[in-house]
């Protein structure tokens, strides 16, 4: 049998995080079989600001 594969030490997000953010990140990481770590990544990239539309980057469809 082969060895299980060793965990690297990530390093906690460092973000001001107020309990409710830390308490839902709990509740995924249980429910989703992540670590904590992992669910403040996603919910911090979830809540990431959208970069701006600009009208004239969008091609015209030529209607």
């Amino acid at each position: 049998m082969g060895k299980k594969a060793k965990h690297k030490v990530r390093q906690t997000i460092a973000l001001p995080l107020d309990d409710e953010v830390q308490t839902e990140a709990a509740y995924y990481a249980r429910k989703c079989g992540i670590t904590i770590e992992e669910a403040l990544r996603i919910i911090k990239e979830a809540r990431a600001p959208m970069p701006p539309k600009d009208a004239k980057a969008v091609p015209n469809s030529g209607r």
